[in-house]
């Protein structure tokens, strides 16, 4: 082997010690670049992976940040007040309502989001808390008004007095618990308007009769109309299911005094559809109810009374066939439900109102801008107790002003209507966050229906009476009236329809 291995550099045949330096080029660089490169791939990848994980570690913190500060929430209420001045003239100059009117977009996006129940990307920078409170507390001196939300008195029933209703009639536990409390209250309300019972030595005045707007299966009105020996009359757009109709579940005498009125209140005259009713049956006297009617519907029932009320000859409240309306209880909810449409029957239906005027400037258009920013609001106070909600106490506040602004109204056009009238929470907020109630009649009647439910006169009287038409009712049905669904199941209310 003298001559070597062939093919292969001397230095290696000789054994050099520096037989690495001699070894060829491909082998000292081609034969490692590919490890190299692979080596770099990996760590570009890792990189990348570390910085995208560490944006959304930011993000992450960033979203978190904002939800404890409730920045959307914050937003929210913020976009609303800037654009008040727009329909508040005492708010603002003309110049500054047009620069700070938040467009429908931005409201819409701040209120609820593109789409609904999606929750928009949180915004990066969040309003100053102290701008929010003042422009809140300046929004308040703008729209006060003399009874606001948190000032109403809460006037419930009489004391023991859901226990007693809750003997009389027979319905799905939770339904006897929604409901008990609120109707107890709206009786002891009508009660009061009433004078008390409807006694047969009052019948040269003619028959009382509870008249129910919207008054859906009637049980309100049967119960009133129990209490009081009286007619009651039920009014509404559409008749119930016959299960559902309490008429078809009550013995004599109290079948025949349930009388039903199919129809729109938007479309409904009381002169052509409900007197020649009355007349026909001896009544004369009558109180009107509502509870719960939704968007403007409370608005429609006032315009009924008030068309009717001013049909008198001769100023005495009695109308030309000699009906006497009495008073009005008025369970209100829902101003959320007051959209575009609704908002100019509204504004229609209050022309002229002087709490309106005077917020306004007696212009239409700052009115329709008014009611869309209140209206759109109002659900924050009734959602802020619904699991999971995000609703701050900022919000709350801004939500009862904004329903006052309505609420006002209404009441202007009662006191027009009755010697008397006045608004009160008829129910503790667990028992229904829309427990709003506006009552009118004389003032002898409004001050017993407004008086507290506990310890009073009127109130043991009333408890007394509905203790007596209890044990009448059970003593005729042979037990608690059967008001239960049969047929209807219900998941919400936990009745399997038996």
């Amino acid at each position: 082997m003298e001559d070597g291995l062939q093919g292969v550099p001397a230095a290696l045949d000789n054994g050099c010690a520096d037989a690495e330096d001699a070894l060829p080029d491909f082998f000292a660089t081609d034969f490692f670049a590919e490890d190299d490169e692979a080596e770099e791939e990996e760590e570009v990848k890792s990189s990348t992976k570390s910085r995208k994980a560490q944006k959304r570690s930011e993000r992450a913190c960033a979203r978190a940040a904002h939800e404890k500060a409730n920045t959307r929430e914050l937003r929210a209420l913020f976009e609303v007040l800037k654009a008040l001045p727009a329909a508040l003239p005492g708010l603002a100059s003309e110049q500054e309502a047009a620069r700070t009117l938040a467009t429908d977009s931005t409201l819409a996006d701040s209120l609820g989001g593109k789409g609904k129940g999606k929750v928009g990307k949180p915004r990066n920078i969040a309003p100053d808390l102290e701008e929010v409170e003042s422009a809140l507390a300046a929004a308040e001196a703008a729209l006060q008004t003399p009874c606001p939300y948190r000032s109403l008195p809460e006037v419930c029933g009489p004391c023991g007095g859901v226990e007693v209703l809750a003997s009389m009639v027979d319905r799905p536990p939770k339904y006897q618990e929604k409901y008990l409390a609120q109707e107890l209250s709206l009786l002891a309300k009508v009660w009061a308007l009433a004078g008390g019972k409807d006694d047969p030595s009052r019948h040269d005045e003619g028959r009382l009769a509870v008249i129910d707007i919207g008054a859906g299966n009637g049980c309100l009105a049967l119960l009133a109309a129990v209490l009081l020996d009286a007619h009651a009359v039920m009014i509404d757009h559409t008749l119930p299911p016959e299960p559902l109709r309490v008429e078809d579940k009550v013995p004599e005498p109290w079948k025949s005094l349930v009388l039903r009125v199919t129809g729109d209140v938007a479309d409904l005259d009381a002169m052509g559809a409900l007197e020649p009713l009355l007349a026909r049956h001896g009544i004369r006297r009558v109180i009107v109810i509502a509870k719960h009617l939704c968007g403007v519907g409370t608005d429609l029932a006032l315009r009924l009374v008030s068309r009717w009320c001013k049909s008198s000859r001769d100023g005495s409240g009695s109308s030309e066939a000699g009906v006497t309306v009495l008073g009005a209880v008025f369970a209100t909810c829902c101003g959320h439900k007051i959209g575009e449409a609704d908002r100019q029957i509204y504004s229609e239906l209050h022309a002229g109102d002087s709490y309106l005027m005077a917020s306004t400037g007696n212009d239409a258009e700052r009115l329709q801008q008014l009611l869309k920013l209140c209206t759109r609001c109002v659900a924050w106070r009734t959602t802020a107790g619904a699991a999971a909600n995000r609703i701050t106490p900022l919000q709350v506040r801004a939500a009862e002003l904004f329903e006052d602004a309505l609420q006002q109204p209404r009441l202007n056009m009662l006191k027009s209507i009755f010697p008397s009238a006045v608004e009160v929470a008829f129910v503790p907020q667990r028992s229904s966050p829309q427990n709003r109630c506006l009552i009118a009649g004389s003032e002898a009647g409004v001050r017993r229906a407004a008086a507290s439910g506990e310890g009073e006169a009127a109130a043991a009287e009333c408890l007394a009476a509905l203790s007596a038409a209890r044990d009448k009712l059970i003593a005729a049905c042979g037990g608690p009236l059967d008001l239960k669904p049969h047929g209807f199941v219900s998941s919400k209310y936990d009745y399997d329809g038996m």
